[in-house]
């Protein structure tokens, strides 16, 4: 994973130059390499990513693992209805971070970000990769693909902190960053303007109002998850910088990898507080 030998990328004005270098001798960087570590940087949110691919393969092994956990369970929470077949039980999803109700009640802040990656139902998880797969390219070509990891996940947190905030019930989907990856396009296609620039923060508004109305109808819909998602995602859509303007500095691949770092660590953190009560004291 880490380098220590050869040439690499200068992870702030992109020239080559030796693992070695303390300073970028073109730039002036320090720590051009980040001792080593840049060229793995780069395999994650590099321009040949596949960060969207990424994000949906965690979302499915945690969906995977949240039914296959607790069987019994999940057999109690699923029906024959369309809408929560194959479901898995509140334990497992407590267990592998889900957020508001008694775990942001005990202070885990952290199911923020977790909660994003898991699913409550195979449709639930379906419908939220058909959509993260389809805006998540857009905005990984709008912004870069480090950028729009935090987009993703900084749009997700919102989302759920407003819904925690405000409403409190047990929540989880990566629906409030999809609502994010809408704000975030919507943005962009008012600070691209012009005809084109128009028509994309339409669309995206179009289909923000509909979803948002859809879940108004429907039961067990996180609402304000999506508003805040979509706040969060209109906001950051703004500041955020575009990837035809600016290239994408070390500080935002950082920033996008303690991120990563951080959702990872919080599954491991929520398992760790929650496997005792939940599966092991019975």
């Amino acid at each position: 994973m880490r380098q220590r030998d050869g040439a690499v990328l200068c992870s702030s004005c992109h020239r080559l130059i030796h693992v070695s270098e303390k300073r970028c001798p073109h730039c002036g960087a320090a720590a051009p390499s980040l001792f080593g570590y840049g060229p793995a940087l780069r395999r994650v949110f590099g321009p040949n990513a596949d960060i969207v691919g990424l994000i949906i393969f965690v979302c499915v092994l945690l969906y995977a693992a949240s039914v296959g956990v607790d069987l019994p369970g999940m057999v109690e929470s699923s029906s024959f209805g369309l809408f929560d077949l194959v479901s898995p039980s509140m334990r497992a999803l407590t267990l592998f971070g889900m957020t508001g109700g008694w775990a942001w009640a005990q202070g885990h802040w952290w199911t923020l970000l977790t909660a994003s990656f898991l699913h409550g139902s195979l449709l639930h998880i379906a419908f939220n990769m058909m959509w993260a797969r389809q805006l998540g390219s857009d905005a990984v070509e709008v912004f870069g693909p480090a950028r729009f990891f935090v987009l993703w996940s900084l749009s997700g947190a919102g989302g759920f902190l407003l819904s925690n905030v405000l409403g409190g019930a047990p929540t989880i989907g990566a629906s409030a960053s999809v609502f994010g990856l809408m704000g975030g396009l919507a943005a962009f296609g008012r600070r691209r303007g012009g005809g084109i620039g128009a028509q994309i923060s339409r669309q995206m508004w179009t289909w923000a109002i509909a979803m948002g109305i859809f879940g108004a109808l429907m039961p067990a819909v996180n609402n304000l998850g999506h508003a805040g998602g979509f706040l969060s995602g209109f906001l950051l859509g703004y500041l955020l910088p575009l990837q035809g303007r600016a290239r994408e500095t070390r500080v935002v691949q950082v920033l996008a990898l303690v991120l990563a770092v951080g959702t990872a660590a919080g599954v491991v953190a929520s398992i760790a507080l929650n496997i005792g009560p939940l599966f092991l004291q019975r």
